[in-house]
């Protein structure tokens, strides 16, 4: 892909321009079907999603990672994510509810099962759905949803029924997800997981991340020392490396998909200057940020 070819930036209310909108209004966006998707176009959403596929299969990039749904697969989309080369096959459906950050963590306790297993979430996206009555309960789901949004609006009630099932919808979700990744299903967590999975969701839900550990720390009213400690029990890294693996990820999307320059690149993630941003990257990447944006397209 032509890197100056630029990125869409798509909110709940650019939804009708990307998909065949059931029903949008400012926080939530339910869509059957999507219409102008088939392209290498990069897209980056600024909400959750989740899509499940119902019929016929669905493939493309998301952070340049390749992926393929087909009948019964579950995707989790998080905000910030770059999403492009979309292909459908002519048979396929499905069902996609987009929820601003705010309206979910509104509707759902950060003690439910979405924040299970955020690193599961992060390194694989996509769950299917292999028991068939666990398939027909979530497709009995998706069919009440899309049967209220075909209704008049303005009847009394109508937004109300609408978010009340998508809601439902999601927490269907949420309860496949927590099954398949080995959860007792209670959707309880201890402590340090749920520290953990705030700390996640801090980081990726930032269209800028910050790399300090002291910020997220200061968020989260726990010590610096404290929040690494906690990363590294549950995951494995730092809280420094999981700080510099969101950062690297985003500089490494600018520079591929971006038409902006390096030192434009440089100052939209916050680094103070280019010299900085130079050795950062090298230190990560190996190699200076023109070089590696060469490289990618040699």
């Amino acid at each position: 892909m032509d890197h100056n070819e630029k990125q869409s930036k798509i909110s709940i209310n650019d939804f009708h321009e990307y998909f065949t909108g059931d029903y949008t209004d400012g926080d939530l966006s339910i869509c059957s079907d999507i219409k102008d998707l088939n392209t290498s176009r990069p897209i980056k959403m600024n909400t959750f999603l989740f899509l499940i596929c119902l019929d016929g299969e669905i493939e493309g990039e998301m952070d340049s990672v390749q992926y393929k749904l087909s009948a019964n697969d579950l995707l989790v989309c998080r905000p910030n994510k770059l999403i492009s080369k979309i292909k459908t096959s002519p048979d396929f459906k499905c069902t996609i509810i987009s929820i601003s950050q705010q309206l979910l963590l509104n509707i759902i306790p950060l003690s439910d099962a979405y924040f299970n297993g955020p690193l599961h979430f992060i390194k694989f996206p996509v769950v299917h759905i292999s028991n068939d009555e666990d398939a027909a309960g979530i497709r009995q789901f998706c069919n009440l949803l899309t049967a209220e949004t075909m209704q008049q609006d303005g009847l009394r009630y109508h937004k109300e029924i609408i978010l009340s099932l998508a809601i439902a919808t999601v927490y269907k979700v949420m309860y496949y997800i927590d099954k398949h990744i080995g959860s007792n299903g209670t959707g309880k967590m201890n402590q340090s997981e749920i520290i953990f999975g705030k700390f996640i969701n801090l980081i990726s839900a930032s269209t800028v991340k910050q790399r300090s550990v002291g910020y997220y720390a200061e968020k989260l009213y726990i010590t610096p020392k404290y929040l690494s400690v906690v990363c590294k029990r549950i995951s494995g890294k730092t809280a420094s490396e999981w700080i510099n693996e969101f950062v690297i990820k985003d500089i490494k999307k600018m520079l591929k998909h971006s038409s902006k320059s390096i030192k434009e690149i440089a100052l939209e993630l916050d680094f103070p200057n280019m010299s900085f941003f130079g050795k950062y990257v090298k230190a990560h990447l190996g190699e200076s940020p023109s070089r590696y944006r060469k490289k990618m397209f040699d």
